[in-house]
C-alpha cells in the first residue's frame, strides 16, 4: 500500500502525500530541501502525468523492504517505461523510501 500511496500521490501532483512517502533522511543527491525543490519544480510544471506500475515484487526482512516493479511514467509527451527499486523502513508504523534507484 506504500508503494500505491506514493504512486498515486505522484501522479495527483500531492506534494504532501508524495515527500511524506520518503523517509526525512532520504537522500536525493543532495539536500533534502534542494532535493524537494528539484521535484516540486518537476513534478507540478507537467500538465498530467500517469504511473502504472506492474510486476511488483516486494521482499521484507524485520523493519526493510525492497520493492522491485517495472514502472510506466507518462507526463505530457514524454513516455519512459523502466525498471525501479525502492528500499524502504518502517518508520513509525508507516513504510518510508530510503533509497530509490531506476535501471533497465
Amino acid at each position: 500500500s506504500a508503494i500505491r500511496s506514493w504512486s498515486e500521490a505522484w501522479s495527483r501532483k500531492d506534494m504532501g502525500g508524495y515527500f511524506a512517502a520518503y523517509a526525512k533522511d532520504f537522500n536525493g543527491g543532495k539536500t533534502r530541501k534542494a532535493w524537494e525543490q528539484e521535484r516540486r519544480e518537476r513534478i507540478t510544471s507537467k500538465r498530467s502525468i500517469t504511473i502504472k506500475i506492474s510486476g511488483l515484487k516486494i521482499s521484507v526482512n524485520g523493519n526493510k523492504a525492497t520493492a522491485q516493479f517495472r514502472q510506466e511514467y507518462k507526463a505530457d509527451s514524454l513516455s519512459v517505461s523502466s525498471g525501479k527499486r525502492l528500499d524502504l523502513v518502517r518508520s513509525g508504523g508507516n513504510w518510508v523510501i530510503v533509497k530509490e534507484s531506476t535501471g533497465s
